[in-house]
């Protein structure tokens, strides 16, 4: 049986309430580099931000072809796009107020774009294909979308 066709608005409902993501960016000798990242959906686009000094934004520089993964090994969703680079993001207030809204906790205040100055790039993510699956029922959950 043929995966189901799922809207790219139901894949970005499910990637928006996780509270984190692995993102998987290429180095420059072709070799995978997974980290963990804090990010929202904004407009139905995936948007997560960085330092331009960490690995991941000088990888994204070199190459923005990406993978999106939530958490969950139960609950799968994994995008694979590329990274628009869209600045600072004091330039796009709008994606730093979701980004607060959703990461309220004081604690996590630190490492959001609104009080931590060291971060300095912005990106959006730029869906080519997606894939899910609930693992109770593999078989018969498995959705794909394609740009």
């Amino acid at each position: 049986m043929a995966p189901a066709t799922i809207s790219w608005d139901e894949v970005a409902d499910r990637l928006a309430p996780a509270r984190s993501y692995w993102l998987v960016t290429i180095s420059p000798s072709g070799a995978p580099h997974a980290v963990p990242v804090w990010g929202a959906v904004v407009d139905g686009a995936l948007h997560c931000y960085t330092s331009q000094d960490t690995v991941k934004a000088r990888h994204l520089t070199r190459d923005p072809r990406v993978t999106i993964h939530l958490e969950s090994a139960e609950h799968v969703v994994v995008v694979d796009g590329t990274f628009d680079t869209l600045g600072p993001p004091a330039d796009h207030p709008d994606v730093v107020r979701a980004l607060d809204r959703k990461y309220p906790d004081p604690a996590d205040a630190v490492y959001l774009p609104s009080h931590d100055p060291t971060v300095d790039v912005l990106y959006r993510l730029v869906p080519l294909r997606a894939r899910l699956w609930d693992l109770s029922d593999f078989d018969g959950s498995q959705q794909r979308w394609h740009a």
